[in-house]
Parts: C-alpha cells; sequence; structure tokens
C-alpha cells in the first residue's frame, strides 16, 4: 500500500479514472475535495454508491474520506461508504486515539444493523493526525493498537491554515519546522500504535524531481506510504518508495553477517549489531 491517490467524490470521470490507476488505495474524498455545499455532499455520495457498484471488484481498495466528526455530514458519510462497500474510510482533523475509537463505535453500530462481517471484511481506519493544533498535540497519546487503524497520515496544508500560517515550506521547498515536527510526531505514532505511516500529499504535482527528492528522504525515516493528488505522481511515489539496489546489497550482506555469528559483527570497517539487522529486514521486506 505505497500509493493512495485522493480524487473528488463529486467528480464522477475522475473517480472512475482514478480506480482505472495504478494507486494502490483510492480514497473517494466527501470532505474538501467537495466543499462545504450540502448539494455537492450530496452528489458525491450519490457518485460514491453508483461508481462502487458498477464497479465491485474495486472495493478492496476504496476508502472514503469522510467529513470530521464533528460535521453535520458525517452520519450520512458513514453510511454512504458503509453502502457502497468501501474497504476503509479516512478520517480528517483527528485529535488523538479518542476520536479513532469514536469512529470505531460508530462503524460497529453501522456494520449490527447491516449484519456484523468478519473481521477480515470489516472497515478500516486511517487518521489524519496533523490537521489542527490539537490534532499535533494529541499525538504523543498514539500509543499501542486501537480498533480497527490501519494507519496515520500526516497533512501540512490544513494545519498551516490552523496555526494561522502564510506558508508551510521555505523558498528552497523545504517544510518549515512546526510541519517538520508534525511529521516526525506522525511518524513515531504510526510506529506505537503498530499501524502504516503514510507521508503528506506534494501539492506541486507537475513537479516531479521535487516529489522524488521528498518521496525517498521521507522513505529514509520510515514512511511506508505516501498519498497523492494526481495520477502522474504514482509512478514516481511507487519507485522512489521501494528500497534502491545499493539498499538492497548492503541488506543482503547485513543478513549473511548475522547469519554467520550471534552478536556484534564488523563489516566494511565499522561495528553492526543487532539494529542494523533489523534496518537489513525492513529494506528486504519493502521489495514486496
Amino acid at each position: 500500500m505505497r500509493t493512495w491517490l485522493f480524487v473528488p467524490a463529486d467528480d464522477e470521470p475522475k473517480v472512475v479514472k482514478a480506480l482505472g490507476s495504478t494507486a494502490d488505495i483510492v480514497i473517494l474524498d466527501l470532505e474538501d475535495g467537495v466543499g462545504d455545499s450540502p448539494e455537492r455532499k450530496t452528489l458525491a455520495r450519490e457518485v460514491v454508491a453508483r461508481v462502487l457498484s458498477a464497479h465491485a471488484e474495486q472495493r478492496h481498495r476504496s476508502y472514503v474520506r469522510i467529513n470530521a466528526l464533528k460535521s453535520d455530514f458525517l452520519s450520512a458519510d458513514l453510511s454512504a461508504a458503509m453502502a457502497a462497500g468501501a474497504a476503509g474510510v479516512v478520517l480528517p482533523k483527528c485529535e488523538g486515539p479518542g476520536d479513532v475509537l469514536a469512529l470505531a463505535r460508530m462503524l460497529d453500530e453501522h456494520e449490527h444493523e447491516r449484519g456484523k462481517p468478519s473481521a477480515a471484511t470489516e472497515t478500516s481506519i486511517v487518521a489524519i493526525v496533523t490537521e489542527t493544533a490539537r490534532g499535533v498535540q494529541y499525538l504523543p497519546e498514539f500509543r499501542g493498537r486501537l480498533p480497527r487503524l490501519q494507519g496515520l497520515m500526516w497533512g501540512a496544508e490544513d494545519l498551516c491554515a490552523d496555526l494561522g500560517g502564510t506558508a508551510n515550506r521555505s523558498a528552497d521547498g523545504n517544510y518549515l519546522s512546526p510541519y517538520v515536527a508534525a511529521r516526525d510526531a506522525c511518524l513515531s505514532a504510526a510506529r506505537a500504535s503498530g499501524v502504516l505511516a503514510i507521508d503528506a500529499v506534494y501539492t506541486a504535482f507537475r513537479d516531479s524531481e521535487g516529489l522524488g527528492r521528498e518521496c525517498a528522504a521521507h522513505r529514509a525515516l520510515g514512511f511506508d506510504a505516501k498519498a497523492a493528488i494526481h495520477p502522474i505522481q504514482l509512478a514516481i511515489i511507487e519507485q522512489a518508495l521501494r528500497p534502491t539496489p545499493e539498499q538492497v546489497r548492503w541488506a543482503a550482506r547485513i543478513v549473511q553477517v548475522f547469519e554467520q555469528c550471534l552478536g556484534a559483527a564488523a563489516m566494511d570497517g565499522s561495528m553492526i549489531d543487532a539494529p542494523h539487522l533489523q534496518r537489513a529486514r525492513n529494506i528486504l521486506r519493502a521489495l514486496s
């Protein structure tokens, strides 16, 4: 699940195109991508129902970004997502584990009304956890497994607005310090919760070089996946998140060395031990 493609759910041709793309997951957006108009929200839910009915074979990779927990649109969003058979929902503006637990209970209720599914088919949750200052402050509270939670995603656009900022990147394209802190805290929270760490969108979707650099840098930090806002970003993300040949060779050598010793060892003039072996295994696992 390296690539998570957002698409406005009120634009049926774009939704169909997204489902035909190479994205691992397609996020049908009922929130920001649609706007605040109740009429557009209603249209978007109708599109979700119609498209996933016509493309039932794509439900396993279709998630729905619902509106925030406090939104008046939430109940209708959940009903639409679950009736359409979406594999998961994306919760925006999540402010701590309590929000995840609250949404999980709502999903339990909806599934109970429709007949409890098997654990293999229950609706998953991905939470976007850095869109508000409160959300960032709550990140240290993610300390273990939560019901239905599959991944944590961070984002810098809504956070910039919530902080009252005018930019989230410096002139050289790098994130400014509040957003670096939010990114890193999201990564740690995902690891502490045992779920996917999903990187934010790169909004300059025609800047292939910048996207590739950011993907590689954030993969080095530990992110498993990255969100996208346009299909042309998918191949770049997929390639950048895969280990390089040099990394694979290094990892294979580390594993080989540890097959021949029980503890710390020397390789290329440096001492290596258990953390290096774990890094090597992470690299090799990322090949699949």
